[in-house]
């Protein structure tokens, strides 16, 4: 797993991570279920938990979940999953992974055979599946009730020589085809893991490709969850993000259970000692969040407001009870300065909802108690689609997250197995000011005094990002300037040539001074890098940071010439970076307080 984990979006050309990531498929249809199938699998799993223990649901099996189905459920889930007309008779071939413990229950009821066939790629064997459809309708069915990955693919091919087939109204759609051949790509998710053996039975076929993570769609074999902090009555989980501009305006999220609809409201008001100042009420957004597989938790409404017209340099106080019916509980929060002053921000990377990670922020917090906001370089979560890892994340965080605000950048596990982000971004309000293609939140720009910080999501078309991201830098006048990202293109190994070639040589043009990455779990600070190469001054080139905040065993490795230091061990930590107008100061905080890493950047 953390190999796969590490290897894909890397080392492949830029034509086959460009096919990865810009495809329609991964971007629409790879990101919701198919209606149908979710509402068999919204029943199914309803039905299973009926009556039953939590250490009973458990223990579903494939007989079990097969013999609570109704005629009609196991119709949709044997040919609605994957849906696609074709214009001549054809077979079709479902290359299923040999891996898999259980093949789909649909292969044999459905009339497909098992051939001597095998399909391979450099870590996977195919065994292959085939039956000859008419001209019209193909329907397949679910990869399993497991979470296998890898997902089966598919491959179509004439029933006559000389036939040419054409693919339409995909579901999901829309549908990429390729010719079906050694070095086919067959994961939008790992573009890198290409066929290395295709039979030439497959001459003149074309291959349609699927992502990994589709695999969750039907998953209840060791899919159902309880989350250890269930939703009340009591609104809880606050949450403060930016959407806007951080001087005038704050975004505030919270949760409350399902039928507390009424919990929708909050009141805040400018903190001031020595008289009264009456409360203002804010109506939020609510949205029901919903996952089939929390057995104590299903639904919550989660609720978003943004307060405007603040005052710049201003503390505030708000509560979510209602201060006319009872002593409010109140948090507090300061808007951003209207002239530039020194301030202090916080670095974590790969936090993975682990409570072992909140000693470190705690440390930073003691030494710098009045930082304005955290940025978390992706992996904030370590299942993205999963509500009840944001329940603890949200929960560890709780003291810290109600009163500064979280500015994240999405990591692989954020948006896990090609799913997307949306969760995360339904979690999170962030600016609506990124790339024209890509939604709210995925990538941004923040302007905080005097500093500029970019968040970029390298989950999506990296390359789609550069007209953006250059814009943004052309016209910011900030003195400072911080991207943020998930995957690092300096670590050990140079591994993302696309971020470097796309990205590095903006930052190199514009100038950005720091690069904040993580996901190797290791700490790593380059010398400022111009082209890839060392620059004697940090004027003429950016640095590239890494860390990670959770403990782990350590790594081993080279360390590569522009590499100033590489640690090694494993050791958590949380950065606090102080911004001055012409001087940044940084220190990297372990849980016990001491400073791990630290160095000065002075401009002119």
């Amino acid at each position: 797993m953390k190999y796969a984990c590490r290897t894909m979006l890397r080392r492949g050309s830029y034509a086959s991570l460009r096919f990865l990531l810009i495809t329609a498929f991964l971007s629409l249809a790879c990101r919701a279920e198919v209606p149908s199938i979710a509402a068999v699998m919204d029943d199914l799993a309803a039905a299973l938990c009926e009556g039953r223990s939590a250490a009973e649901v458990a223990q579903l099996d494939d007989a079990v979940i097969l013999g609570a189905l109704s005629p009609e459920q196991r119709q949709v889930l044997s040919t609605e999953y994957w849906q696609f007309n074709v214009n001549v008779p054809v077979l079709v071939s479902v290359m299923r992974d040999t891996g898999q413990a259980v093949a789909p229950f649909w292969l044999e009821e459905q009339g497909f055979v098992k051939t001597t066939l095998v399909v391979r790629n450099e870590n996977y064997s195919y065994e292959v599946w085939q039956k000859p459809f008419p001209a019209g309708k193909v329907g397949l069915g679910i990869n399993g009730f497991d979470r296998h990955r890898p997902h089966y693919f598919v491959g179509v091919g004439p029933q006559t020589a000389g036939d040419t087939v054409a693919i339409s109204n995909t579901v999901p759609a829309p549908q990429q085809v390729y010719a079906f051949k050694e070095g086919a790509a067959i994961y939008h998710d790992w573009s890198d893991l290409v066929l290395t053996e295709v039979p030439d039975a497959f001459k003149g076929h074309v291959v349609l490709p699927t992502i990994r993570g589709r695999a969750r769609e039907a998953q209840l074999i060791g899919a159902f969850r309880e989350t250890a902090y269930p939703s009340s009555n009591t609104p809880d989980m606050a949450v403060l993000t930016w959407s806007d501009d951080p001087q005038t305006t704050q975004t505030i999220q919270w949760r409350s259970a399902l039928p507390a609809a009424h919990r929708n409201r909050l009141w805040y008001r400018v903190k001031e000692s020595g008289h009264v100042v009456p409360w203002r009420e804010a109506e939020a957004e609510s949205a029901v969040l919903y996952d089939r597989a929390i057995i104590n938790d299903r639904r919550v409404r989660w609720h978003t407001v943004t307060l405007s017209h603040l005052q710049p340099g201003t503390a505030y106080e708000y509560t979510l009870e209602n201060p006319e019916e009872q002593e409010p509980v109140c948090a507090e929060f300061r808007t951003a300065p209207l002239e530039a002053q020194p301030f202090t921000f916080f670095w974590m990377s790969d936090t993975h909802n682990r409570p072992d990670n909140v000693g470190v922020l705690a440390a930073a917090r003691e030494k710098h108690p009045d930082a304005a906001f955290l940025t978390i370089s992706g992996d904030l979560v370590g299942t993205g689609q999963e509500r009840d890892d944001w329940d603890e994340l949200f929960h560890n965080y709780a003291d810290f997250l109600r009163e500064t605000p979280l500015m994240p950048s999405i990591g692989n596990h954020d948006a896990i197995d090609g799913l997307g982000s949306d969760l995360y971004r339904a979690l999170l309000r962030l600016p609506d000011n990124g790339p024209p293609a890509l939604k709210r939140g995925q990538s941004y720009s923040l302007r905080y005094a005097n500093l500029l910080l970019i968040s970029l999501d390298v989950t999506e078309d990296i390359a789609l990002q550069r007209p953006w991201l250059e814009e943004t830098l052309r016209e910011s006048d900030a003195p400072w300037k911080i991207a943020v990202l998930h995957f690092p293109p300096y670590a050990l190994e140079r591994e993302y040539p696309d971020i470097e070639r796309e990205w590095g040589t903006l930052f190199d043009q514009y100038h950005v001074d720091l690069a904040l990455s993580g996901h190797v779990h290791y700490h790593l600070r380059t010398w400022p890098l111009k082209d890839g190469k060392r620059m004697e001054k940090a004027s003429n080139g950016t640095i590239y940071l890494i860390s990670v905040a959770i403990d782990g065993p350590g790594e081993k490795g080279a360390v590569p010439d522009y590499a100033e230091l590489v640690n090694l061990d494993g050791h958590a930590v949380c950065v606090a970076f102080t911004v001055d107008a012409n001087r940044l100061d940084m220190k990297a905080y372990t849980a016990d307080g001491t400073i791990y890493d630290t160095f000065t950047l002075e401009k002119p």
